[in-house]
C-alpha cells in the first residue's frame, strides 16, 4: 500500500455544502476528494501529448526560401496567397504545399502567373488552370433577311 501523507485544506462554505450534497453514505468527504483528484489524473493521463512538429507551412505566412528553385519565379504571388488559402480554412501543411507545386508545375509554363493571380484576386483555397476560350468567328449570315436597306441603294 502507498504511503499516504495527511493535509489540512480551507473550503469555502459553497464548497463544503456542495461535498454534502455529493458524498454517499459510505463515502466520506475525503473519499470523494481523493476520487475526484484519481479521475483527474486519469483524464490527464489518458490526453495524448502530441509532439510539436514545426511545420513551415502550417502558419499564414510563408518565406519564399520554401519555394522549390523551378518555381522561384512565382515565389511573391505564392507568398501572397498562402495567407489567402489559410483564412479560407484551407489545410496548410508540407505536403499540401507539395502537392500545389506539383500541380502548379503541371499548368503550362505561361499560365502559372495567371493561375496564381486569379486565385489571388479571387480568394481562391486551391489554384485552378487557366481557361482557354476559342471563340470561333462569328458566323457570316448570307441570309436575304439580314442586307441592309438604305433609301439611296436600296438592298445591296
Amino acid at each position: 500500500m502507498a504511503k499516504k501523507e495527511k493535509f489540512t485544506m480551507y473550503l469555502d462554505q459553497e464548497m463544503v455544502e456542495w461535498l454534502d450534497l455529493n458524498t454517499e453514505d459510505e463515502l466520506t468527504k475525503s473519499g470523494l476528494i481523493r476520487n475526484l483528484i484519481r479521475t483527474a489524473m486519469k483524464r490527464k493521463s489518458r490526453s495524448k501529448t502530441v509532439p510539436i512538429h514545426l511545420d513551415p507551412f502550417a502558419s499564414p505566412t510563408i518565406n519564399g526560401r520554401l519555394i522549390p528553385e523551378d518555381l522561384k519565379e512565382y515565389s511573391q504571388l505564392i507568398c501572397e496567397w498562402w495567407p489567402i488559402r489559410y483564412k479560407n480554412k484551407g489545410t496548410c501543411s508540407t505536403s499540401v504545399a507539395n502537392r500545389i507545386f506539383k500541380k502548379l508545375r503541371s499548368f503550362p509554363t505561361q499560365d502559372r502567373k495567371q493561375a496564381l493571380e486569379n486565385a489571388i484576386a479571387g480568394g481562391w483555397r486551391d489554384l485552378f488552370e487557366v481557361k482557354r476560350t476559342n471563340k470561333p468567328e462569328e458566323p457570316k449570315n448570307n441570309h436575304p433577311a439580314h442586307r441592309v436597306f438604305t433609301a439611296s441603294g436600296g438592298f445591296e
